[in-house]
């Protein structure tokens, strides 16, 4: 129950003061291109933090790792207050994103080592996600955003405090060996591809909703329907086959996508978000599943999907922005339909896994 509320109060912060970055930036001047390259600080750090304590963790104790990442995250999203320009808010944004990346594999290897079900466990970020999006609505201000996002990563080190430390066996791996991506190129492939469309939309979505109607409160809650039905789906997918629940995913992805490029108001963009919660919620629990369950290096390869969605994040975030400032909203919700397809064309086409090759 520890590491499942660890999860729930650190990623609630990740939403909660995240889903207002791109209005806030637009407010401290920032351009369309400059708000996803803003995103895009964040995805590098990120991706770099999660690669190097991925590996930490199958190397080293996991608790140290589980502490630090905490107590980082803590004092970094409280510094988000005093951005007052675009530039100090995408250095601020790209402390936060290695902060964020530091611990993540680590709870998903204690998971795993302690019996307990990843999908249950995920869940419990998805619920974060929902709280998050709620406060954020309800609440508006930013900076008092700030302020909560960093208490509830004090609270959730001091619940980290009470963890034991985890039994695993000893793993002597090279933090530049690249065996594991080689091994699960095509789930990482296919995420990233998937994610890159995703992130383009998500960059893009609290300004695409504000141009259909939307305050902020409707903004936190329709962006509160997406992991509140991930909370209620990951908990059950934790006997389904994995390379089913991937390529479901990429297809559910692509009709949630597809579904906002004809959204005429804000409010027919709620349909899509239930869409879009069954893409990730089988893409997700599917992905961390098959990585867990075949690879020796569990932290390594976790970690590494860590950053894989980082660098998505990185690359989409950069995309929507340009995408946006050269087309215009519903072009970039057509090119993550694009990515979604290719992904699932990828996935089937490389995978080559026992497990993942029986797609019914």
């Amino acid at each position: 129950m520890r590491l499942n509320l660890i999860q729930f109060l650190s990623y609630s912060p990740l939403m909660m003061s995240g889903i207002f970055i791109p209005v806030f930036a637009a407010s401290l001047g920032a351009s369309y291109f400059e708000v996803g390259l803003i995103s895009a600080f964040y995805g590098s750090a990120s991706f770099i933090s999660s690669f190097i304590f991925g590996k930490a963790a199958d190397i080293n104790r996991i608790r140290p790792i589980i502490l630090t990442g905490l107590a980082v995250s803590a004092v970094s999203f409280f510094l988000q207050i005093f951005a007052y320009n675009a530039s100090s808010l995408a250095v601020i944004r790209a402390m936060v994103g290695f902060s964020v990346g530091i611990y993540p594999a680590a709870l998903i290897v204690s998971i795993y080592y302690n019996k307990g079900s990843i999908g249950k466990f995920s869940s419990f970020g998805a619920l974060g996600w929902m709280v998050g999006y709620v406060l954020a609505g309800f609440i508006g201000n930013i900076e008092y955003l700030f302020i909560l996002s960093s208490l509830s990563f004090c609270i959730a080190f001091l619940v980290a405090l009470g963890l034991i430390e985890v039994e695993k066996p000893s793993i002597h791996v090279s933090y530049f060996s690249l065996e594991v991506f080689r091994e699960n190129l095509d789930t990482y492939l296919s995420v990233f591809i998937r994610h890159v469309g995703a992130v383009s939309v998500w960059t893009i979505m609290p300004l695409y909703l504000s141009s259909l109607g939307a305050s902020n409160f409707w903004i936190g809650l329709i962006y509160a329907i997406n992991p509140l039905i991930q909370f209620l789906i990951m908990r059950k997918l934790d006997n389904f086959n994995n390379g089913w629940l991937m390529k479901w995913g990429f297809i559910t992805s692509a009709l949630a996508f597809g579904s906002y490029f004809f959204a005429s108001n804000y409010y027919f963009i709620i349909p899509g978000m239930f869409l879009v919660a069954f893409g990730w919620s089988f893409m997700y629990v599917g992905a961390n599943q098959l990585l867990v369950e075949r690879t020796i290096e569990k932290a390594s390869s976790t970690g590494i999907l860590s950053s894989i969605i980082s660098a998505a994040n990185i690359v989409g975030a950069l995309l929507g922005g340009a995408i946006l400032e050269v087309f215009g909203f519903r072009e970039t919700m057509v090119f993550a339909v694009i990515c979604s397809i290719v992904a699932m064309g990828i996935f089937l086409h490389m995978n080559r896994f026992p497990e993942a090759a029986k797609l019914g």
